[in-house]
């Protein structure tokens, strides 16, 4: 009976109490955390809150942030290629020029946030919410559309 439960997330992980200074893990808490230009490439992040964290200039490539609690934190100039970031809470986090290139953004809530000049070329968005993002000069999935200046909550080319 305990793995169906568990299967069925009914007794999922408890986010882990932690300091900023602590190492990477799943289910851990860093809300309001400053990791700039930090090297968090692959790591295993899944179901962090990290919320109103400072993340600016950090190398994210790889790393799994799936169901993670980024909302309001500072991602601008971040390296998220090829991020997981299934069912992520990212409302009103700052994306600014931000290379999401590969990213997994399906079913993301990013209401409010800042593409701005973001890279989301070949990024999965299937179900994700763009209500109210500002994305003005964000290279969209495809690659090739950049999208208009005055693009809120969809890519205006």
């Amino acid at each position: 009976m305990l793995p169906a439960l568990m299967a069925a997330e009914i007794l999922a992980p408890a986010p882990a109490v932690a300091e900023c200074y602590d190492p990477p893990s799943a289910y851990v808490i860093w809300a309001k955390c400053n990791f700039a230009r930090k090297n968090f490439e692959g790591a295993n992040l899944k179901g962090a809150v990290l919320e109103d964290a400072v993340l600016h200039h950090s190398k994210l490539k790889g790393a799994n942030l799936e169901k993670a609690d980024l909302r309001g934190a500072d991602l601008s100039n971040a390296d998220m290629s090829g991020v997981n970031l299934k069912n992520t809470k990212l409302m009103k986090a700052i994306l600014t020029n931000t290379n999401l290139a590969g990213a997994d953004l399906s079913g993301a809530d990013l209401t409010g946030a800042n593409l701005e000049r973001a890279n989301l070329t070949g990024a999965k968005i299937d179900g994700a919410k763009f209500g109210a993002v500002r994305m003005s000069g964000a290279m969209w999935t495809d690659g090739k559309t950049k999208c208009k200046g005055g693009s809120v909550g969809e890519c205006k080319r």
